[in-house]
């Protein structure tokens, strides 16, 4: 966001959220109507007079940890926006808003339900993708206009400052009571059931004469907000589809970077809002990263590259059933027995991953489960012997981990689990 209005926003973003979850759910109107605020803690009403209410307030400013990675981004990719090159591009400042969220109420338990079911939908909304801003700030306007917000954004484009926002994540902050005791401290008032919550990242943007120029750039840069497989339930693979959601996604020519390597790959399918790529088979399974390019038609120069923002996936590994059997078996005390696995990786594992099988005995009467960590590999490898000693004799359902990435278990007509398994004798 590169507005002077991005705190602001912000904030009534998260206010208006607060309050069409409280309307549309049925059980907080138990707690009779409920006012959602954004002010300072001493301006509100307490004591005999005190009402069923939500207030959010913004008690602290920092500086957001990553401000050097934005600002390094920012003058690769905005460094020369006039063709002179005679102004060096001063970077955004990057912020964290750190807010409390407090709950009011004079009858037993109001505070408290309040305040369950506000943490409640923030925690449904960790992200908030750009559209849901777009609807906030237009709904904030709508129901208020001659409060200071809506007129502060009077003849600006909602869309626009929406587009410059981009997303903002916002996630608790758990406190421990001597910082809580601090804050309530400071603010000389009541204190009352509580949470603390982080938003980041807050980007407001010098102003300058090439503004309208630079806001023109920042809106025609794709933006990446979700990352998927076509199936809702099907996990990302090697060979499988990857769907890359998101706006302005088609350019001249559309390319997608993964895994930050040079190498950028040509989509068999482009949208303006879904990219589709097939996943290459050289990918190491765990945490991913997707990023889309932008080049034109004219040239495809390193600095007239348009990138979007990097959003992470996870690429799940994949046993070959074919060959997973146990290759030695020996007989324990207790009739246990000691096993060595082979199992084949897909995609290919790397030496330094961290790798484990995971058992699970298929059984109505004596569920249990097992799991080993694979010994260390010289090399990167796509079969693997894995020993397990003291196993109870049965049918397995096999699933291995690789970076924490898990495999898939595939289920039978009757929608039951049933592969990859091995059996032990």
């Amino acid at each position: 966001m590169s507005n002077a209005l991005s705190i602001a926003i912000v904030t009534a973003v998260i206010k208006n959220l607060l309050e069409n979850g409280l309307v549309s759910d049925a059980i907080a109107a138990s707690v009779g109507d409920v006012l959602v605020t954004a002010l300072p803690p001493d301006k509100i009403q307490v004591g005999s007079d005190e009402r069923a209410q939500i207030n959010l307030f913004l008690y602290h400013v920092t500086q957001n940890r990553n401000v050097d990675w934005i600002s390094q981004e920012y003058r690769n990719r905005h460094g020369s926006i006039t063709p002179s090159n005679t102004r060096a591009t001063n970077p955004p400042l990057a912020l964290d808003l750190h807010y409390v969220l407090t709950a009011y109420g004079a009858k037993d338990f109001q505070a408290e339900i309040l305040l369950g079911y506000a943490m409640q939908m923030l925690h449904k909304l960790p992200i908030i993708t750009s559209d849901t801003i777009e609807n906030a700030l237009k709904n904030a306007a709508d129901t208020s206009t001659s409060s200071v917000f809506s007129q502060a954004i009077t003849g600006l484009s909602v869309s626009n400052l929406a587009a410059q926002m981009g997303q903002i994540k916002v996630s608790p902050e758990f406190l421990n009571m001597e910082d809580s005791s601090k804050i309530w401290s400071a603010l000389q008032t009541h204190y009352r059931p509580s949470a603390t919550y982080q938003a980041s990242m807050v980007l407001i943007d010098s102003d300058s004469n090439d503004k309208s120029d630079f806001v023109d750039l920042i809106l025609s840069e794709p933006t990446i907000e979700q990352v998927a497989a076509p199936g809702q339930l099907e996990e990302i693979t090697v060979g499988s589809t990857l769907l890359i959601r998101g706006k302005r996604l088609r350019g001249d020519i559309t390319q997608v970077r993964l895994n930050n390597i040079d190498k950028l790959f040509t989509p068999f399918d482009v949208q303006d809002t879904q990219v589709s790529i097939q996943v290459p088979p050289y990918l190491s399974a765990g945490v991913q990263t997707v990023q889309i390019i932008h080049s034109s038609m004219k040239s495809t120069e390193q600095h007239n590259l348009i990138e979007s923002n990097i959003m992470p996936f996870v690429l799940h590994p994949k046993i070959t059933v074919e060959t997973l059997h146990v290759t030695s078996l020996q007989v324990n005390d207790g009739d246990l027995r000691s096993i060595d696995i082979n199992v084949k990786f897909s995609p290919k594992v790397g030496k330094d991953q961290r790798i484990s099988v995971l058992l699970n005995k298929i059984s109505n009467h004596e569920p249990f489960s097992y799991s080993c960590l694979a010994p260390s590999q010289t090399k990167d490898t796509d079969i693997i012997t894995i020993p397990l000693k003291k196993i109870k004799p049965g049918e397995y359902l096999v699933r291995v981990k690789v970076d924490g990435a898990e495999s898939a278990l595939y289920k039978n007509q009757s929608g039951e689990y049933d592969s990859p398994r091995i059996t032990i004798k």
